[in-house]
């Protein structure tokens, strides 16, 4: 009877094992991402579908090319404008420099503060 018993238990326990594994893997497939869209589309597709649409038209416009119309005879300008835009280009490469120059000061400040010592009020004496 014990021993009877004994079986009896182990084999409830083999397939109580089994079960949880089935669940388990059903469970698994049933929260895979591709398994959950593809539910998702085939309860819904209308909604999927002018998503889809409204989401390809927003791409497609902001991938395509720019088209920039240019009229081809030129506006005649004023001596003052030209002789203006030949200094900047003159002066360009020193207007970069000193633009680099200004802006490595300001880094330096920023993310490089000079030590001052308080007490004293001037820069640590070395």
């Amino acid at each position: 009877m014990a021993q009877s018993r004994k079986e009896e238990l182990v084999e409830d326990l083999r397939q109580q094992r089994l079960d949880l594994s089935a669940r388990g893997k059903s469970l698994k497939r049933q929260l895979k991402p591709a398994h959950l869209l593809q539910t998702s589309a085939q309860k819904h597709p209308l909604r999927w579908a002018l998503s889809a649409g409204i989401v390809s038209f927003f791409i497609t416009r902001a991938l395509r090319p720019r088209v920039v119309a240019r009229s081809t005879s030129r506006k005649r300008r004023g001596m003052l404008f030209s002789l203006a835009r030949l200094a900047f280009k003159l002066a360009r490469p020193t207007l970069t420099a000193l633009a680099f120059q200004k802006g490595q000061q300001l880094l330096e400040s920023r993310f490089n503060p000079s030590n001052e010592n308080s007490k004293l009020g001037g820069s640590p004496q070395k």
